[in-house]
């Protein structure tokens, strides 16, 4: 045979062998670079209520693989994440993340405050125009009068829904109203909370489902798991690192949970109803059994056009506040909400798959240490007496004036609002009496400075927190003077005084959260870059290509935004 001849199987052979090389890795290479689709089929807009940032590490150990830890491996961290007003409460927080911009521009300045435009008291989402719908007759009327009325702008799941002639769905769910009434704007499909009364969750008037709750909610509520929960007890579900021994610090938040495990809920239950579950990891399961069922009964994610699930837990909240940060329940609570999130996450991939999936995870406001287990460990802190201020107020007034009378209308979330009718008729100018009040306050414990509206417009940027503060003043909603307190104050004197926990403050413990990004288009990775609450809606807008809510002031999050 001649040498020609030899070579020539060896030629071939090598031509087959590397053909096959090529096609082998033609195909590893699809399977790898599987096309992202254009758009998410579900946006997951997930708050954890209270949620401090070290929370993602401080209980990491007890975490399994597929919640906090799967965002935290598979997803993008933005470590540096704070709130960039005051104050820090549910109500601003949540509207905050959804609007893209602060109480100075989406009006709600608090929980509740006095409202001079109405002339009386205001919660932030109360709405007298509508009634409750899915409730029973233990039922109380307050509890579905609801509405997004007095959110001033537009919502990022508003935006989405005006995007595309309302062919997303937007539906908001919370244990708490205004957890799910904010996110869910004022264009939503639907939204629901719990009624403490019935066990049931419910709706308003104010929302599609005004002539009654659909089917598959009346069944849901049918199942009757309030009641399954309470007949449980809570024990401890893991053997606890980073809690405090012997903790005893509890607040008198909840109506009959005491420390100590286990808990058992009857006595509790007996005055406090259904919504002791909110203090409980159980408060937390119902969310998310509800929030499949919403995915199910509304078909969300069923069709080319992106729906959004404003999902808030709002039991870690409750939980904290009744027990304080060191407590074995706190530790306990998030451990569970561990494995409520692995549950959830491991819902979503099997039903629409990680690249179909836009996924937030962030928290509308932290948690602060308690002063009294502070003062044992000889580190400054303490309760301001701010439900007692307005009386000890009024009488420096009198005695400075030599007139008495209701010259004070308001006191609370640290801000004062003057009855400017009572001063008129005194005939009291109301820089001299913003004189007087400010030398009395700042007399007291524990107090940094008490501030006027004037002030704010002249102070200069290096004063502590003068953004802040600006940032948290609606000029027609809130008060006159601003009381900033020490760190590690607080002025919730009826319920902070022995134990538990707060927030509202600017300090770094109630405004550093985490925010994590997951699913579609979003790669893994972290940044330590400061990033503000009111990033997260106009980088949504971004990443979907659609406008950013109608006041946003944040900045989109540019390390978020690198494609596969």
């Amino acid at each position: 045979m001649s040498e020609y001849h030899s070579v020539v199987p060896k030629i071939k052979s090598m031509k087959f062998l590397q053909l096959f090389l090529l096609l082998l890795l033609a195909a590893n290479t699809a399977n790898a670079q599987k096309p992202v689709p254009t758009k998410p089929k579900i946006i997951v807009g997930i708050v954890i209520d209270q949620m401090r940032y070290d929370y993602l590490y401080r209980y990491q150990s007890h975490y399994g693989a597929g919640g906090f830890n799967r965002l935290l491996d598979g997803g993008f961290s933005c470590e540096n994440t704070h709130f960039n007003y005051v104050p820090t409460y549910t109500g601003p927080g949540h509207a905050a993340i959804y609007t893209g911009t602060t109480p100075s521009l989406n009006g709600i300045i608090g929980n509740d405050w006095w409202d001079p435009e109405l002339r009386a008291k205001r919660y932030c989402t109360a709405d007298n125009r509508y009634r409750a719908v899915g409730g029973t007759a233990k039922t109380a009327p307050e509890t579905g009068q609801q509405s997004p009325v007095a959110l001033l702008s537009s919502t990022i799941t508003d935006e989405l829904r005006l995007s595309n002639n309302f062919r997303s769905k937007v539906a908001g769910v919370c244990l708490k109203d205004r957890g799910g009434i904010l996110p869910a704007g004022h264009i939503p499909n639907a939204c629901y909370w719990f009624d403490d009364a019935s066990g049931n969750w419910i709706t308003s008037s104010y929302y599609p489902d005004s002539l009654g709750l659909p089917q598959w909610v009346r069944d849901y509520n049918a199942r009757r798991w309030p009641d399954t929960f309470l007949n449980k007890t809570w024990e401890l579900g893991h053997v606890p690192t980073q809690s405090f021994a012997n903790w005893n610090f509890v607040g008198s938040y909840s109506g009959g949970i005491k420390g100590g495990f286990p808990h058992d809920f009857a006595a509790a239950r007996a005055k406090g109803g259904y919504g002791v579950l909110r203090f409980t990891p159980y408060g937390n399961t119902l969310v998310t059994n509800f929030a499949m069922k919403t995915i199910e009964g509304m078909e969300l994610g069923a069709d080319e056009w992106p729906d959004f699930l404003c999902l808030s837990y709002s039991a870690t909240d409750y939980c904290a506040h009744q027990f304080g940060i060191h407590a074995e329940e706190t530790e306990d609570m998030y451990v569970r909400m561990d494995r409520e999130l692995t549950r959830f996450f491991d819902y979503l991939d099997k039903k629409f798959g990680k690249n179909n999936v836009l996924l937030f995870l962030t928290a509308d406001h932290g948690g602060a240490e308690t002063p009294v287990h502070l003062n044992q460990l000889r580190i400054p802190a303490g309760v301001f007496p701010e439900s007692k201020l307005e009386e000890k107020l009024e009488k420096s007034l009198t005695a400075s004036f030599g007139v008495s009378g209701n010259f004070i209308q308001a006191i609370d979330n640290q801000q004062i609002w003057f009855n400017w009718d009572a001063l008129a008729d005194a005939d009291l100018n109301p820089e001299d009496v913003s004189l007087v009040l400010r030398d009395e306050i700042r007399g007291m414990p524990g107090v940094y400075d008490v501030l006027t509206r004037e002030d704010l417009e002249i102070l200069p940027a290096e004063y502590p927190f003068i953004s802040e503060l600006r940032r948290g003043i609606h000029p027609r909603r809130s008060g006159d003077m601003l009381i900033l307190l020490d760190p590690a104050w607080h002025a919730d004197d009826r319920l902070f005084g022995t134990g538990g926990t707060t927030h509202g403050s600017p300090y770094a413990y109630d405004t550093h959260v985490p925010l994590l990004w997951y699913g579609w288009q979003v790669q893994p990775g972290k940044t330590f870059k400061p990033v503000s609450i009111t990033d997260i809606a106009p980088t949504l807008a971004a990443l979907l290509r659609i406008m950013e809510p109608n006041a946003t002031t944040g900045k989109v999050i540019e390390e978020v935004m690198r494609t596969p």
